[in-house]
């Protein structure tokens, strides 16, 4: 009878695991890189839309007064991207007075916890995003 040589047993199993643990490294990665990736583009649209809103409200008692042309007050521009952010999220506003008309900055940060690595112990990532509406100054 003849002998078998029994020096292979077991390394299909080791290259399954490593295989596997690199397919689960990288599913880690993807998913955290996602909620990232997500929380960053719902940050920039809420940015978006709290600028627009913010650039829009020009008070109609100030332009009927004084007519159009009006600079954007800062308490306004403050109340308006607060009414807009109702959700509590961490947006603020500037106002930038130009010759041609005045734009609203708005910052917006948020923390976003990794559903993965926070399992390793990592904190939350902070993610931030910056919106600038211009409100169009018209000549008197």
């Amino acid at each position: 009878m003849s002998r078998r040589s029994r020096n292979d047993d077991g390394t299909i199993l080791l290259l399954t695991l490593g295989c596997l643990s690199i397919a689960l490294m990288l599913v880690v990665v993807v998913v955290d890189a996602s909620a990232v990736f997500l929380a960053r583009r719902s940050l920039a649209s809420e940015a978006d839309g709290a600028s627009v809103a913010a650039a829009q409200s020009v008070s109609k008692a100030q332009v009927y007064a004084n007519g159009a042309g009006a600079r954007l007050p800062l308490n306004a521009v403050q109340a308006a991207v607060a009414n807009y952010a109702a959700d509590g999220q961490n947006l603020q506003a500037s106002v930038e007075h130009g010759t041609d008309g005045d734009s609203v900055v708005v910052t917006g940060h948020r923390a976003v916890s990794l559903p993965f690595a926070g399992l390793l112990g990592f904190g939350p990532v902070t993610v931030t995003a910056t919106s600038r509406a211009s409100s169009v100054r018209l000549a008197n």
